[in-house]
């Protein structure tokens, strides 16, 4: 039976990821204070919350939360980025950090979580290079955009060879005055 510092941990992190849209599972071993610091605050900035969770309770909340398995990637020292409003925002700014941050001991990306289920590291890299999510909105915009124009020139070109050739027969007979 867990303590109730313990339970108040699971509640909180079994909502947390009822609420979340993805998450990234992270291993910041060896990062100093002030290292952690700027992780946080980049995160923060893409709305990210950043969690160093006990292996124990964020299984326990996962299950409670209607998770996935995800204890096969629970192992060693466990630190979790979750977004509740966008599914590329912890990815793409964790990547972006390790990229950026040459640090002593790197921060390692154990998994993710996305639609409850755990992705593997390649699938997070693979999310973490997706478009922003407005130039994913004008191509959608731009591919449905264009097959329209067409379909508009097509339909609307008899009419407009009809008008062409009718003034150009009145044009033929005198202008105006016919």
């Amino acid at each position: 039976m867990p303590t109730n510092a313990k339970a108040a941990i699971i509640e909180d992190m079994t909502e947390k990821l009822k609420q979340s849209r993805a998450a990234v599972l992270l291993q910041t071993e060896g990062l100093t204070v002030s290292e952690m610091q700027e992780l946080r605050r980049r995160l923060r900035a893409a709305n990210v919350q950043l969690y160093v969770v006990k292996n124990t309770l964020l299984r326990i909340a996962s299950e409670r939360a209607s998770y996935k398995d995800i204890s096969g990637v629970l192992n060693g020292q466990t630190t979790i980025a979750l977004s509740t409003e966008d599914e590329v925002a912890p990815a793409k700014t964790v990547s972006d950090y390790m990229r950026q941050v040459k640090t002593g001991k790197p921060v390692v990306i154990k998994a993710g979580i996305l639609e409850n289920g755990p992705i593997s590291v390649a699938q997070v890299e693979a999310l973490s290079k997706v478009p922003p999510r407005e130039q994913l909105r004008a191509e959608v915009v731009g591919s449905i955009q264009g097959p329209l124009s067409q379909t508009y020139g097509v339909i609307s070109a008899p009419l407009r060879d009809l008008i062409n050739v009718l003034e150009a027969r009145i044009q033929k007979l005198g202008g105006a005055a016919a």
